[in-house]
């Protein structure tokens, strides 16, 4: 998908597509092998936890967040965690795969420039999408094979390439939105502005990085479903598109659904997920994302 954008301060035209724009922004290179080396262990029948934690002491960030994870009042274990085994014992294996995907996104996006949005009001929606999907699965009780926390995590890793190297259209484009809509679909807003979304930026970033399909069916069809085909129908993308909402209806400490990015009711209909279930679904968002924000802002 091309757009043919105008420098509001010049009077030349340029091609834009979302790959371009991943292209050429120098500071992502390729993304941390390590989320993906634990993510072929747990494929493994014959792997255990001591082949996991060889691989996360490779990675010193990793290793850091994991004892700290293990360590925080969400396991409230009244005694110290020490070693890597234990902590992947106390937080679970593929919980570290989720956790070593945040680790590596967040490692790989600091050096680039957050123009518009802060890095820690990008990560808490993140983590509040994260939280909520896993929520979502839980108190819905939705069979799903894929891992919910990563793809809430990971979301909407096309915002801070778009903003970074558009800077200007993307406020246009935030401002287009808020005197359109509240600001409760910027995605619209983009497409009038880009010919395209930070959705599409993101799965052409993960693509890039050669993350798995259905990860990049849910960073491309999380704000609108059923536009494309089967992969943007599927459970992983609808339960994201959901969570997306309540992310932000959990930072608002609101439980009105007009005040957040409207849910296709379609959604909750394939799902099977009662509309009553989204007041206990954004409380034990709220209290699993608690203590989280400090692993992903430094």
């Amino acid at each position: 998908m091309e757009a043919m954008c105008v420098d509001r301060g010049k009077t030349k035209t340029m091609t834009m597509t979302p790959e371009s724009l991943v292209e050429s922004t120098t500071e992502l290179t390729s993304f941390p092998d390590v989320a993906f080396r634990i993510n072929d262990l747990l494929t493994d029948e014959n792997s255990d936890i001591s082949d996991i934690g060889e691989v996360v002491e490779t990675d010193p960030a990793l290793t850091s967040a994991l004892l700290r994870l293990s360590n925080s009042a969400l396991y409230n274990l009244g005694s110290k965690v020490s070693t890597i085994d234990r902590a992947i014992a106390v937080v679970g294996m593929r919980e570290v795969r989720s956790l070593a995907f945040g680790i590596s996104a967040t490692t790989t996006f600091k050096n680039i420039p957050f123009h518009l949005i802060s890095v820690e009001n990008f990560w808490k929606h993140s983590l509040y999408c994260a939280a909520a999907a896993q929520a979502t699965v839980r108190i819905g009780r939705i069979r799903t094979a894929e891992s919910m926390f990563t793809a809430g995590l990971l979301h909407d890793i096309g915002q801070p390439v778009l903003f970074s190297q558009q800077p200007e259209l993307s406020k246009e484009a935030l401002e287009l939105s808020l005197y359109q809509n509240d600001g409760l679909t910027p995605h619209v807003s983009e497409r009038e502005v880009f010919g395209f979304d930070h959705c599409a930026v993101g799965a052409a970033l993960a693509r890039k990085w050669n993350f798995p399909q259905a990860l990049i069916d849910c960073i491309a069809y999380h704000n609108m479903p059923y536009s494309d085909g089967p992969a943007s129908e599927a459970n992983h993308v609808l339960i994201v598109h959901i969570a997306n909402s309540l992310a932000v209806l959990t930072e608002l400490d609101s439980l009105d659904l007009e005040s957040a990015p409207p849910i296709d009711p379609r959604a909750l209909d394939d799902l099977d997920l009662s509309a009553d279930l989204i007041p206990e679904i954004v409380g034990e968002t709220e209290q699993s994302v608690e203590g989280l924000l400090q692993l992903f802002v430094n």
